[in-house]
């Protein structure tokens, strides 16, 4: 097993592409998992990048997530209601409740979120 790295900084990490098949846009990327079991099994989180005029679709998740957006703009819709997003907002999003998120800005929209229960991709 791997040594817990204690320091994660963004140049470091591995983004990779989200599944076209589970969000429809391309350039909606994720970090493997940065809070993982070997640190806690009470959450997982993960850093998200999403290009400007990308958005991930509305979609459904069968688990909490909060989201920390920490560069860019954009938009949320949680149902039938739409809210503007930018860099200090905080977005929860609990388990079951249709959402999208949209980057409406000129710049990347970069987020940290927070999963609960953990949310291990294949990619951890």
């Amino acid at each position: 097993m791997a040594a817990m790295r204690y320091v994660l900084n963004p140049d470091d990490l591995d983004w990779a592409e989200v599944d076209s098949a589970g969000h429809p846009s391309a350039d909606f990327m994720f970090t493997p998992t940065v809070i993982d079991k070997d640190y806690t099994g009470a959450y997982s989180s993960r850093l998200g990048l999403m290009r400007p005029g990308k958005a991930s679709g509305l979609h459904t998740d069968p688990y909490n997530h909060a989201f920390y957006f920490l560069q860019g703009t954009g938009e949320v819709q949680i149902g039938d209601e739409t809210w503007s997003l930018q860099r200090g907002t905080v977005l929860k999003v609990p388990a079951g409740k249709e959402h999208d998120i949209s980057n409406t800005g000129s710049d990347d929209l970069v987020f940290l979120v927070m999963y609960d229960p953990p949310h291990w991709s294949a990619r951890t």
